[in-house]
């Protein structure tokens, strides 16, 4: 299957297009992998978001707008047209949800009908038809008592058992998200949840096998992965983000909301400084008949400190609660457009007792200046992984017709998904 069609009606399996949807601006980029030099970057376009809040849309045709207009611009960067895409999904109902699985081996000897029946076995166990599959990861294998197994194949015993990890998004976010995508005449590919993504884009090689924790604070949500021995582990998500700041700095000031995003911009800081008493901020008025004023600089930093430590406290109790907290490792990584909030990392790591650093996309040729940053980690990350040559179990867009009748999707034969995925990771 081509992701991607060119003008003249041919296609070219090795291009790929993928949509970064966010809540403050959508991204597409189109790219393919060069021998010797990695994933290259044909064309890039981005565009501001209307239409969406927390990750979801709330206004179909001004998110088709966005969508339109930053496709365009790729395309005409590009030189070619669009026919499908790969996109992120990062709304508030993103959950992490772990299914332990064992069944009795036929033969003493492990092999790759037996891995493919414990895997179809576990996705047969997910019920929650208000709920589609992103992503389903085996964590762990076991053979008998035995736990920590990469690859059991060739293995002896009578128990084979895996630990899957389901991603998992409600079904009506993700239908409302991918009508708006069809009715701009793109076919979805595939769904890939925003911070699985965005670790595809800024992680190096030691913080995947140590455990890293990544935190993306887009502009209406901010979700968390962690990364341990070199797979998702959990995933979680916040309806709060960069706007937030914005909102509460626009009211802590009295100043229009475009104001107080310059405010944030020029101003923001998560750190209090000794001088921040005597530097004052100039704020525009609300109304025509208001005038001018000035806040000292201490006043913004105490809202944007608020906001940013309440959001990182709550990931903080949600990953002990989940029990995640252990094998996190020592390394917090942020993205998104409010990692580049001053002060950021030193709050993070004052929160979370780890080191922390922010998050720039690499391993991409021919990507523009102005998209290297940490707000445009998960598009990078999403097109590293749509070219990666690794699969996943279950590929394609997610089933959202709401039932769960096992369909081949999810459960094949000899030539099924689950033996395609076994080939090409063992």
């Amino acid at each position: 299957m081509s992701f991607f069609g060119g003008r003249s009606g041919t296609s070219n399996p090795e291009i790929v297009a993928i949509l970064d949807v966010g809540s403050s601006k959508t991204v597409c980029l189109i790219g393919r992998v060069e021998p010797d030099l990695g994933v290259r970057i044909l064309g890039a376009g981005s565009h501001a978001s209307a239409g969406l809040k927390c990750g979801a849309v709330v206004d179909m045709q001004l998110a088709e707008q966005s969508i339109r207009q930053a496709v365009q611009k790729a395309e005409e960067a590009a030189k070619l047209a669009i026919s499908s895409v790969v996109v992120n999904i990062s709304t508030r109902s993103l959950r992490s949800r772990h299914i332990h699985v064992d069944t009795k081996i036929s033969n003493a000897e492990v092999t790759d009908r037996d891995l493919q029946r414990v895997i179809d076995t576990g996705l047969a166990e997910f019920d929650l038809p208000d709920q589609a599959i992103l992503h389903a990861l085996p964590l762990n294998w076991t053979v008998d008592d035995e736990r920590g197994i990469r690859d059991p194949r060739g293995m002896f015993g009578q128990m084979l058992g895996v630990d899957l990890h389901f991603v998992t998004s409600g079904v009506g976010v993700l239908r409302n998200l991918a009508h708006c995508i069809e009715r701009c005449h793109l076919r979805i590919a595939g769904m890939r949840a925003s911070p699985y993504a965005a670790g595809s884009g800024v992680l190096v090689e030691d913080e995947l096998d140590l455990g890293v924790t990544l935190i993306d604070m887009g502009g209406g949500i901010t979700t968390v992965a962690v990364f341990h021995d070199r797979t998702l582990a959990f995933v979680d998500a916040v309806g709060v983000g960069g706007q937030n700041v914005t909102s509460d700095i626009a009211t802590g000031v009295t100043s229009p909301w475009e104001a107080a995003e310059r405010i944030k911009t020029l101003y923001g800081s998560a750190l209090e400084s000794p001088g921040d008493d005597q530097q004052m901020v100039p704020c525009p008025p609300m109304g025509a008949q208001d005038e001018l004023h000035h806040e000292p600089l201490s006043l913004v930093t105490s809202i944007v400190r608020s906001r940013v430590e309440e959001t990182f406290e709550i990931l903080r109790d949600r990953l002990k609660a989940a029990g995640a907290d252990g094998f996190a490792g020592r390394r917090i990584v942020l993205t998104g457009g409010a990692a580049e909030l001053s002060g950021a990392p030193q709050l993070a790591e004052y929160i979370f007792k780890k080191r922390a650093r922010i998050g720039r996309p690499h391993g991409l040729v021919g990507l523009p200046d102005h998209m290297s940053g940490p707000d445009y980690a998960v598009a990078c990350g999403l097109i590293k992984q749509v070219l990666d040559k690794k699969k996943q179990i279950i590929s394609g867009p997610p089933d959202l017709s709401g039932n769960r009748v096992r369909t081949k999707r999810y459960v094949g034969g000899g030539l099924g998904q689950s033996m395609r995925w076994l080939k090409e990771n063992f």
